[in-house]
């Protein structure tokens, strides 16, 4: 009697994890990438998330992975393998950082915006500078906006506008901005309409 070869059954459990991270992750980048020049939103908030995010669960997932053990790179040896794991270590902490620092301000921004109130408020800025704001890319992903300066509560506040930016357009002629915003459910300002003013 011949006896049957048992055949190994793949475990696709952890590499269908990560690519679901991923796949989060980019869904609440996109929902980031829409609505934060659309929001008054939190520096410190936005900036704590990614950094928290990237060193908590950064290191949880080293540890998990025991990417700190030199038996877990079998095919590196010598010199070149602190090297090795740091910069895998420094990319764990980054892709973390982006995926969940992501899940968070992309979570509260689309509370925000999806609660916003009916009233609407205007509010005027002096401008500091216009400039162009440039990116590559594809061309349905590509921003050429103007960038507009101006300062608020004692800060200087950076907003990309929704217009394409015109060559032919003197911006060093507009003076003030007048934001016309609705309150969102967080508090968060959200920008329906703006005007630029000479």
């Amino acid at each position: 009697m011949k006896k049957k070869k048992k055949h190994k059954k793949k475990k696709k459990g952890k590499s269908l994890n990560y690519k679901l991270f991923v796949i989060i992750g980019g869904i609440f980048h996109f929902i980031v990438y829409l609505l934060l020049d659309l929001t008054f939103y939190n520096d410190t908030i936005f900036w704590l998330s990614l950094i928290l995010c990237g060193l908590i669960l950064g290191i949880y997932f080293i540890k998990k992975m025991k990417l700190l053990n030199p038996e877990s790179y079998r095919k590196i040896k010598g010199p070149k393998l602190k090297l090795y794991m740091f910069s895998v270590c420094l990319l764990i902490i980054t892709g973390t950082s982006l995926i969940f620092g992501n899940v968070i301000n992309g979570t509260l921004l689309g509370l925000n915006y999806i609660g916003k109130q009916n009233e609407s408020n205007n509010i005027e800025y002096k401008i500091e500078k216009i400039t162009q704001h440039k990116t590559g890319g594809r061309k349905r992903v590509r921003r050429n906006n103007p960038k507009v300066y101006f300062e608020k509560n004692g800060e200087t506040i950076k907003r990309n506008l929704s217009e394409h930016y015109s060559l032919k357009k003197n911006y060093s002629e507009y003076k003030t901005i007048k934001f016309i915003t609705n309150k969102g459910l967080l508090g968060f300002e959200i920008i329906k309409n703006y005007e630029l003013k000479k």
